[in-house]
């Protein structure tokens, strides 16, 4: 299921489609997060820059946000964006907007379930923490001896 994102297009900010969704944008109502609730997702999909023209279509250039959505859609469903336009021929942005965040939300759902069931799972979360500090340590040991056999210093036990 997440292969569908990996092969998508460019997902962009549902508050600003000039631009890419990203979490370091200040405008938390522009982007998806792993945590948002089913409502939270709905309401930021609900919220999302689109424009007034009633027919959906797929125009990157002159209708980016339902562009947008129609992106968001096909990467969450794996469907081909063109069959989804033809999909919502005489339906306005209300149902599309209904539909992207009920896909959303479908797509996240597990992982966002296995997220909370980790976050306080602290035995398992340390063990974790220890094992990657000591894999981390033992490869930067590997090069921290280059370096020191490079300037001549030596090897570090």
């Amino acid at each position: 299921m997440l292969d569908a994102i990996a092969t998508s297009k460019r997902i962009l900010s549902l508050k600003d489609p000039q631009s890419k969704m990203s979490k370091s944008s200040p405008d938390i109502q522009s982007r998806i997060l792993l945590t948002d609730s089913a409502a939270q997702i709905c309401s930021k999909i609900r919220a999302a820059v689109t424009d007034s023209v009633a027919k959906i279509t797929y125009d990157p250039i002159d209708r980016p946000g339902t562009s947008n959505l129609l992106t968001i859609l096909a990467a969450c469903t794996n469907e081909d964006i063109a069959d989804l336009t033809q999909r919502y021929e005489g339906k306005g942005h209300a149902h599309l907007k209904g539909d992207v965040a009920s896909a959303v939300e479908e797509l996240i759902k597990g992982p966002r379930s296995e997220f909370e069931r980790l976050r306080y799972e602290t035995g398992y979360l340390d063990r974790v923490a220890r094992s990657g500090a000591e894999k981390a340590k033992a490869r930067s040991q590997v090069t921290l001896n280059e370096v020191r056999v490079t300037l001549g210093l030596g090897t570090v036990a």
